[in-house]
């Protein structure tokens, strides 16, 4: 019964944490750069809807889970579970998938709300400062802007990884 929780909770969570970093990725980033200062708004609208907070814990949900089952799977002896080509699509995909946590959490997600604080500030702004605030916004965006392609990207190979480590 617990391996049912654990796959349940690991593929439910993972496909919304892969799901929604692609949307964000391939549609929501490239749509609010057109939409220039009005970007500010959506931003705004997603942290009420607490965008932030979920995305990390559907993701710390998808490795946890993700975690146990790779221990129940290896019966206590991991080493011998890594010698097989299951074992190391799997594992590997789980350091890829933890690697993209990671920078997820520790560099994309401050560089976002710190996007959202200065775009919702920006109308406030003294004219004299717009230039600066603009500029550090446009940097900040270029860095959430690559990370969150290098993350899909990681994520995607995780995917993948996982779903064929059965088959191999």
């Amino acid at each position: 019964m617990l391996t049912i929780v654990l796959r349940f909770a690991h593929v439910g969570f993972g496909a919304l944490w892969v799901g929604m970093m692609a949307f964000q990725v391939f549609f929501l980033m490239p749509a609010l750069m057109d939409v220039g200062p009005d970007a500010g708004k959506v931003m705004g609208a997603l942290m009420k809807r607490k965008m932030p907070v979920f995305m990390p814990i559907f993701g710390l949900i998808t490795l946890v889970s993700g975690m146990w089952l790779f221990s129940r799977m290896s019966g206590g002896n991991i080493g011998a579970l890594m010698q097989t080509a299951m074992g190391k699509a799997f594992g590997f995909g789980g350091l890829i998938a933890l690697l993209a946590f990671l920078i997820g959490v520790i560099v994309m997600r401050p560089a976002m709300m710190r996007t959202a604080q200065l775009s919702e500030s920006l109308p406030s702004t003294p004219p004299a400062d717009r230039p600066a605030v603009q500029a550090e916004l446009q940097k900040l965006r270029d860095r959430a802007t690559l990370l969150g392609k290098v993350v899909m990207w990681m994520m995607l190979f995780t995917l993948a990884a996982m779903a064929v480590a059965r088959y191999l």
